[in-house]
Formats: structure tokens, C-alpha cells, sequence
């Protein structure tokens, strides 16, 4: 497992840090997010599915629980667990089914079913230092995620 910190001074930095991250990653990867809520979860997922070229409108799935995106020649599934009580409801929304070769999944929240997920490459966990700074600690899980962290400037 590899490590790095990055520090969020201002919206630029976290647009610049997803151009960053976008710009290596290609499917499949799986990507789980971590955080307090309002500390910029949603905000850098939207950026990374904008980046990863889908043109439309891009909602939060918090109330949908599964968003799904067509970017170029692969989907893109974005998932917001926050509001999943139980592992038996993650089960009933087939959460397994979109983990596949051909997809991309960014997982909000995933921390509250780590152990029930499947692995992840990059686990990006956000900290509140201030109103608007935050640190973004991202640690890989896989030789993918290595080799994608180690690629990050």
C-alpha cells in the first residue's frame, strides 16, 4: 500500500487535483470516498465524471442511491451509501453487479461497508482543516492504485 497526502487550500486545488487523478485513470478502477459530510466527497466525484468526459448534468446520488454515466466507450457507476442502513440493503440494490472489467465505480461513503465491498484501488479520505481547506489522504489498494498514485505529482 502506498500513501499521499494532498492538502485543498481552495475550489482551484481539488480541480486541479481530479484533472490530476482523471487524467491516469482508466476502467476498470474502483474508487471509494470518505468523509464527514460537506467536506467535498460529491463535489470531487461530479469533477472526475465531468473529466472523465460525460456532458451531461451530473447529480449527487444521495437520494437515488446509483447513478450511472456513459463516458466514451464504459460506464461510470457513482454510489452514495450514507443513507444504506443494513449490509442486507446493499445487497438489495445489487451494488455487486456493476463491479465488473468494463466499469468505473466512485463509492461515497464506503467506508460504512468496507469490509463487505469489493477492493478498491484508491480510497480517498477528505478532513476538514478549516471552512474551506481540506486534506485528502489517498491510499492504494491495488497494483493499479499503486501505480496511479506513484504516476500523481
Amino acid at each position: 500500500m502506498s500513501k499521499k497526502i494532498f492538502l485543498i487550500r481552495n475550489i482551484k486545488d481539488i480541480i486541479l487535483l481530479s484533472n490530476r487523478f482523471s487524467s491516469l485513470i482508466r476502467k476498470p478502477v474502483f474508487l471509494y470516498f470518505c468523509g464527514e459530510i460537506g467536506v467535498g466527497k460529491s463535489f470531487f466525484c461530479r469533477l472526475l465524471i465531468k473529466n472523465f468526459g460525460f456532458k451531461g448534468l451530473i447529480n449527487s446520488p444521495s437520494y437515488t442511491l446509483i447513478n450511472e454515466y456513459k463516458c466514451h466507450n464504459y460506464l461510470v457507476y457513482h454510489f452514495d451509501l450514507y443513507r444504506i442502513l443494513s449490509s442486507d440493503e446493499l445487497f438489495d440494490i445489487g451494488i455487486y453487479d456493476y463491479f465488473d472489467k468494463n466499469n468505473i465505480c466512485l463509492v461515497e461513503w464506503a467506508d460504512k461497508f468496507i469490509n463487505l465491498l469489493p477492493s478498491s484501488d484508491l480510497c480517498f479520505y477528505f478532513y476538514f482543516l478549516s471552512k474551506n481547506k481540506r486534506i485528502i489522504l489517498v491510499k492504494s489498494f491495488s497494483n493499479l492504485g499503486k501505480n496511479i498514485l506513484n504516476t500523481i505529482i
